[in-house]
């Protein structure tokens, strides 16, 4: 079997550091003048401006720390997957781990999940916040590893067909 190397898509993480840092301003915007807004619960925006500019300056970081990353995004081989898409990747998956591969879709967003023979393996991840959102991942999808094509240079379509033809000849 060939490598097949999938380069991060240096335009779709600008477009995804520069939304977020938009959002971000956004949430901030919302925290200096939210009390003028009528009928709204100033306590409610603050906890929905804290959480939304939390998580929006995480993406944007994410954006621009990918940006600078030169390693691939993904790499399919003969040993398997080595995942590097995401804040909480993987790394190497060998093909003997993985017991399926499906599309999932949660709030109109769509990506592979890798099921695995031992999620727990990889669900622990290294520290305790990538722990907890790999814990998140397996109870919205049965396992800690799902790649999304956001940030690669490749349709999710495309790489759901190079990840199966991987995986089916190396099952055989």
């Amino acid at each position: 079997m060939e490598t097949i190397s999938i380069p991060l898509s240096k335009g779709k993480l600008v477009l995804i550091a520069v939304g977020s840092f938009a959002l971000l301003g956004l949430c901030l915007g919302l925290l200096f003048y939210g009390d003028q807004v009528p009928r709204m619960n100033s306590i409610f925006i603050k906890i929905v401006v804290a959480v939304g500019g939390l998580f929006f300056a995480l993406c944007g970081v994410f954006g621009v720390q990918k940006f600078f990353d030169n390693k691939p995004g993904l790499i399919i081989d003969c040993q398997g997957i080595v995942d590097n898409s995401s804040a909480i990747a993987a790394g190497r998956i060998p093909w003997e781990e993985i017991t399926g591969i499906r599309i999932s879709e949660i709030a109109s967003e769509k990506f592979l999940t890798i099921l695995l023979l031992s999620p727990e393996k990889y669900a622990q991840g290294k520290g305790q916040i990538r722990a907890w959102l790999n814990s998140i991942n397996t109870k919205m999808t049965g396992s800690p590893i799902n790649i999304s094509a956001n940030a690669l240079k490749i349709s999710l379509n495309d790489l759901s067909g190079h990840l199966m033809s991987a995986w089916t000849s190396f099952k055989k």
